[in-house]
């Protein structure tokens, strides 16, 4: 018998609430913890030094992005209705396509980050300092690749294992800032403690991972021969969310970068502590994408789009009623918590800590409508959204930078992100 949609409606939001409170819970605990050591490396190195530390992490972020496919929405895309008839076979096969492209992905991020960093120096004005510490940083690129098996312990409901794993790289950073400030360390010491924390993050990932295909005897054999062909379907969908993510680092490092350039080190250390407290939101929004994409999956199997899309509106509306009164709290208290991560050096940041929490409830209706198009299999509309949402995005904050400063970033991203929902919604609704 099948149940009514209404009924189904709810009981999908709470699965996805129940999976996304999982994740939030560890991902509290990790947003305290890196707010900690960031403010530890802050008041360790002063703007301008934690400056040239965040430029370097983003210039990371930004090539694992750009040359990393995001092979773990494929396996949710893809990997779903095969779950849902127990169809082991093409699991396997899809599952050894994606780690193939992670490895291919891996190597290729790490090549461009190395060949890359002299011609990144002239246009963003590095010094030689800085590029010496963005080829030492490049080793940590092939660690930020881990689409697979994220995608596999979401596919399998592992949200509690997903949860703890996420606690790996704010704990190590911690206990290493600790030491470092108590030992009076430079910033090559702390890039040397970013290194070996995604290290560590990225081999415990990919070992829950694959641990997690060996319980259900679906490890792969990803070298050798296979019955079981590739779908012509997954390729040129990994390719369309690979653009879609890349773009859409206009609103995360991307920015970083442009700011440092524009305005110096300084400025880009005041964008990431306003960053990383709003993260206090934009965590749990990202955990919530991590949990509706796979039930939306689902649902759209089983149910339609219509049923598909009252568990998105359900679900939305409920993280923004929750998120809003934390964003109010941020605006009132936007100078203490500048002067309680950075000192009052980093008391400039405010007003920007203040908007980018602001930005959050823009985030969490993209983030909502997002999932429903990939879970539609319209990878092309999000890479289109995507695409206007940049365009807003970076034309605004190159526009307005040279008229208000760093807070033109907040500003540019909420842009951003009203642009993509726009276009979302117009590929939901059609």
């Amino acid at each position: 018998m099948t149940l009514p949609a209404a009924f189904s409606a709810r009981q999908s939001a709470r699965r996805i609430f129940k999976n996304a409170r999982t994740l939030v819970s560890a991902k509290a605990v990790g947003g305290v913890l890196s707010l900690a050591y960031l403010a530890i490396t802050a008041r360790s190195l002063g703007p301008e030094q934690l400056g040239v530390l965040i430029l370097v992490h983003a210039y990371a972020v930004v090539v694992a992005g750009v040359a990393g496919f995001q092979s773990w929405q494929a396996i949710i895309r893809f990997g779903a209705p095969m779950q849902q008839v127990d169809d082991h076979q093409a699991l396997k096969s899809l599952v050894r396509f994606a780690i193939r492209i992670d490895i291919i992905s891996a190597v290729v991020a790490f090549i461009i980050a190395v060949a890359g960093a002299p011609y990144a120096a002239r246009f963003f004005g590095w010094s030689d300092e800085v590029v010496r510490l963005v080829y030492v940083y490049s080793l940590v690129i092939p660690f930020l690749i881990a689409a697979t098996p994220t995608g596999l312990l979401r596919l399998f409901d592992d949200f509690k294992i997903l949860s703890l794993q996420q606690l790996v790289m704010p704990s190590i950073r911690i206990v290493g800032a600790i030491a470092l400030w108590v030992a009076g360390a430079g910033v090559n010491a702390f890039i040397i403690l970013w290194i070996l924390s995604a290290l560590m993050s990225g081999v415990s990932l990919w070992f829950f991972g694959l641990r997690a295909l060996g319980k259900r005897n679906l490890t792969p054999n990803v070298f050798g021969k296979t019955s079981v062909h590739a779908s012509r379907e997954w390729l040129p969908f990994m390719v369309k969310t690979n653009l879609s993510s890349t773009i859409e680092m206009s609103h995360t490092e991307l920015p970083v970068l442009i700011v440092g350039a524009v305005l110096g080190p300084v400025a880009a250390g005041f964008l990431r502590i306003a960053t990383n407290l709003s993260n206090l939101i934009a965590h749990p929004a990202n955990m919530l994408n991590w949990a509706i994409f796979p039930e939306l999956s689902k649902v759209e199997t089983t149910s339609g789009r219509s049923g598909m899309l009252r568990v998105v509106a359900r679900s939305v509306v409920t993280a923004v009623a929750v998120a809003a009164p934390i964003v109010i709290l941020f605006a009132i208290f936007r100078r203490d918590l500048a002067v309680m991560v950075g000192g009052s050096a980093f008391l400039p940041a405010a007003p920007v800590i203040a908007l980018m929490a602001t930005a959050q409830l823009f985030r969490l209706v993209g983030i909502g409508l997002d999932s429903a198009v990939l879970a539609r299999g319209r990878a092309g509309w999000a890479l289109g959204g995507q695409a206007v949402a940049a365009v807003a995005h970076l034309l605004l904050l190159y526009g307005l930078m040279s008229i208000i400063g760093v807070i033109a970033a907040p500003i540019a991203f909420m842009a951003g992100w009203l642009a993509l929902i726009v276009v979302l919604v117009v590929a939901s609704l059609t």
